[in-house]
């Protein structure tokens, strides 16, 4: 959608805050279920949340292919309306990820495994915006909605086949693997005990801290996710083939980051122990971000500027890495659960950028905006100071 919203703003003749709206749709919609979703998650275990999920949000995305040929006064609205849906739709994505890799991997190697599961995230946004660029010019705006739809319903009739919420009983794991798996496991293995521990776990500093380190990093995260080709192509005035071209670079180094920054998580975890380790991920990739977020903002080489943002996103996502992976060292049974607010709080923070970001803007600036986004790293670096992920919340 923030590649396609540059065609979609044109066309219908929508202002900065408005085409903000359909961006924060999405986002909202994947916001609100959080919570609940990652409570589901942990009960029904997340193969069948996640084959729920991913047919729900590729069909609302092909719906919002159709909304074009509504009435003109009515496209607007549909879009918020399709992209709240696909939000709710893709809501157990990455609590069903973060299950899913506390299932299937030892501790020493889960923060690698999210660092290479988020590293689809750069991946994906890489290929994408180039060919949505294509896609947009050659059919319109609605052709990328119909082509990533269809490969969403793909996608989750290949998990329907051969995904599985763990390794026990999968047919391709034998006795060997099983067991290697199973080293080194911590609670996360096991069965949940019965009850939630509610209050418990969310008077939890640690808890409290992680989620809310979390959720400011949202804020900066959907900057690049919602406005970068949008800034490539209307501030820094690169025409918008180029421009999708350029908008791969974060994701680029998105993928890059997540994957070192989960590797280095697990890896200085072992030497340092689970605090050290992990905190000292965060505190470099955050304060690399802010630092290459300040620059890139003030660069006038268009070039210089997009490289030194691309490289503050890779930072940015290298640092996250931990957080992930803390979800479950904090609360073994429940990282479902603690994801789901985690990460409600994060969209809360991604809804609120994609509309504060151009209004920050209008005011006082984009260079004043970025430096924003800036100051919500530097943020979320000082509240993990505060998590303390070798003491579980419970048990």
């Amino acid at each position: 959608m923030s590649v396609a919203a540059q065609r979609i703003q044109v066309e219908l003749g929508l202002t900065n805050v408005e085409i903000g709206w359909v961006l924060s749709a999405f986002i909202l919609g994947y916001a609100i279920p959080q919570f609940p979703v990652g409570v589901i998650v942990d009960r029904l275990g997340p193969y069948r949340v996640l084959l729920v999920s991913a047919f729900a949000w590729s069909f609302w995305t092909l719906v919002t292919a159709g909304v074009r040929w509504l009435p003109a006064t009515a496209v607007w609205a549909a879009l918020i309306a399709g992209r709240f849906l696909a939000g709710i739709g893709q809501a157990g994505l990455l609590s069903c990820s973060i299950k899913t890799v506390g299932h299937w991997m030892p501790l020493r190697e889960r923060a690698t495994a999210n660092g290479l599961f988020m590293m689809g995230l750069g991946l994906g946004g890489g290929f994408a915006p180039p060919l949505i660029v294509r896609l947009v010019a050659a059919y319109g705006w609605p052709a990328p909605f119909l082509v990533f739809g269809l490969a969403g319903l793909v996608l989750a009739f290949l998990w329907r086949t051969w995904g599985s919420s763990g390794p026990e009983g999968h047919a391709r794991v034998n006795r060997a693997e099983l067991e290697y798996i199973r080293s080194g496991m911590d609670m996360a293995g096991a069965e949940s005990p019965p009850g939630i521990p509610w209050r418990t776990l969310f008077r939890n500093r640690s808890v409290v801290a992680l989620a809310l380190s979390y959720g400011v990093a949202g804020y900066t995260s959907y900057v690049f996710f919602t406005w970068f080709f949008l800034y490539v192509v209307n501030v820094r005035k690169v025409d918008t083939i180029a421009g999708g071209w350029w908008t791969s670079l974060p994701y680029a180094a998105v993928a890059a980051g997540t994957v070192l920054g989960g590797r280095a998580s697990d890896l200085l975890t072992a030497r340092l122990g689970k605090r050290a380790g992990r905190l000292l991920v965060v505190l470099t990739g955050e304060l690399l971000a802010a630092f290459f977020l300040l620059a890139g903002a003030r660069v006038e080489d268009a070039s210089a500027g997009i490289v030194l943002l691309a490289l503050a996103a890779g930072s940015h996502l290298f640092s996250q890495a931990p957080s992930w992976t803390a979800a479950t060292d904090l609360a073994p049974h429940h990282a479902g659960m603690l994801f789901g607010a985690m990460n409600t709080m994060a969209q809360v923070a991604g809804a609120i950028s994609p509309v504060a970001t151009p209004a920050i803007a209008a005011r006082f600036g984009w260079i004043a905006a970025l430096d924003f986004a800036a100051a919500m790293v530097l943020a979320s670096a000082c509240l993990w100071l505060f998590v303390d992920p070798r003491r579980p919340a419970y048990g």
